[in-house]
């Protein structure tokens, strides 16, 4: 089962090896554990939001027919605006960000999906020899 900690850390590299600032990997981080701690699978909801992300610029853009629920929870989040029932990629981690979600029994995850793993791993440095004699693992 992974931690709080290994959750933060997957979902924070995995948001920001699909181009989002460090800031918004941040956001994604908290939101996919305060998923996990209410009860909700937050890897599932973060999964889509990094494959329409992928290798885009994020612009804040909340006219759009669907956003993003990690662009617009965050815009909503930090200007305290209530978005109503809008439609979002990511619905439940608009939900978190905002603080709109119903308690279940908390559930964490025995392992990362593949594709956050993936999303993850862009964030790492190639090995090399000189790592490698530095010590690198």
């Amino acid at each position: 089962m992974l931690t709080e900690s290994e959750i933060t850390a997957y979902a924070k590299k995995a948001t920001r090896g699909a181009g989002f600032s460090w800031g918004m990997a941040e956001e994604a981080a908290m939101a996919t554990l305060k998923l996990y701690r209410l009860g909700y699978d937050g890897f599932e909801e973060l999964i889509p939001i990094l494959k329409n992300a992928d290798g885009e610029k994020q612009p804040l853009d909340t006219s759009i027919l669907v956003p993003c629920g990690l662009t617009l929870g965050t815009f909503y989040a930090d200007s305290k605006k209530n978005a109503g029932n809008r439609e979002v990629i990511g619905h439940y981690i608009f939900q978190s960000l905002c603080g709109d979600l119903s308690i279940r029994k908390p559930k964490f995850p025995n392992d990362a999906p593949e594709i956050i793993k993936q999303f993850a791993h862009r964030t790492y440095v190639p090995d090399s020899e000189e790592s490698r004699l530095r010590g690198a693992g």
